[in-house]
């Protein structure tokens, strides 16, 4: 637990360096699935030097942290974080040809904007993700047979107080993950991207097969962070379905009836409801089909169960 004169400090620093501060956050607010606890300190830096000084100061003064971009994909504890939200808020996007690089804190709504304008394709499914550039990178996100992993080439990353450029190879992607998953603390700062050269049109007309095929499969009425688990080789919402587990309710959480992958914020919903929800999938698929699921969610102070796959050997 970090004392009242750390925090003072690290306030009154970050107000030197113009970063915008709030004492009174929650990751109800900040997550798209609307639950999880309140916050000590949310910083919004607005441009890549104030977040890599702001990294370093955290860090220095070695105050708990966990960063977020749209919180699409985040699951975070009900009980109060005594520590530091990041909160990925520089954006922008450069093209050159084919390339484009891109800042974390950019909505990848907008990077598909870009894209399309562009004449760019490959890239569309950027358009169906309700995320940062830096979180999808983090998740190696993906829909409608295109991900991340395809198009991405290089990427900044703030690791141990320094700046580093990785190559895609070094992020080791798998399906819904990638090296940054297994660390944490190391924070992903900007992105480039290779894509092919298309009809701006024929872009346009991806783009809207995907979003009217995600607004039909989709309950995109609630609150949600999209699937919330997922396995290498197995497509599981099939199996979810199959075990009868549509409709399931914890609390104010369901998992839903029109997609059995996601787990929705029905009314009011804790984030333990959620929790318990994913657990109770993960156990159910083990139990009928001996599948080790694997939770999709990043989780924010809550054990990490991926070791549920050592529980089942």
């Amino acid at each position: 637990m970090c004392s009242a004169d750390v925090f003072d400090k690290l306030i009154r620093a970050l107000g030197d360096m113009a970063v915008t501060c709030r004492e009174d956050a929650s990751f109800a607010e900040l997550t798209t699935l609307g639950t999880g606890g309140k916050i000590r300190l949310a910083v919004f830096p607005d441009d890549l030097r104030k977040t890599v000084r702001t990294l370093r100061l955290i860090d220095q003064l070695a105050v708990p942290r966990v960063v977020l971009g749209k919180g699409s994909n985040v699951l975070a504890n009900d009980g109060f974080f005594d520590g530091v939200a990041v909160v990925m808020s520089a954006t922008g996007v450069k093209t050159h040809g084919r390339s484009a690089t891109v800042l974390a804190g950019t909505s990848t709504v907008y990077l598909s904007k870009v894209l399309r304008e562009k004449g760019l394709c490959g890239g569309e499914f950027f358009a169906c993700l309700p995320a940062t550039v830096g979180g999808s990178v983090v998740g190696n996100a993906g829909c409608f047979g295109q991900d991340v992993q395809s198009v991405l080439r290089s990427v900044t990353v703030y690791k141990n107080g320094k700046i580093v450029h990785m190559g895609a190879k070094k992020c080791n992607f798998s399906k819904r993950n990638s090296v940054f998953r297994r660390h944490p603390d190391w924070v992903v700062l900007a992105a480039k991207f290779t894509f092919e050269v298309g009809d701006p049109q024929q872009v346009e007309r991806n783009i809207l097969r995907m979003r009217r095929s995600k607004a039909l499969s989709q309950p995109l009425e609630f609150r949600s962070a999209g699937c919330v688990v997922y396995h290498e080789s197995v497509a599981l919402s099939k199996l979810i379905d199959q075990a009868g587990l549509k409709g399931y309710a914890v609390g104010g959480a369901q998992i839903s009836t029109k997609h059995a992958g996601f787990v929705l914020n029905i009314d009011k919903a804790t984030s333990l409801d959620i929790y318990l929800i994913i657990q109770h999938i993960k156990e159910t698929l083990w139990d009928k089909y001996g599948i080790c699921a694997k939770t999709e969610l990043c989780l924010v102070g809550w054990k990490d169960d991926d070791d549920f796959a050592k529980r089942q050997e």
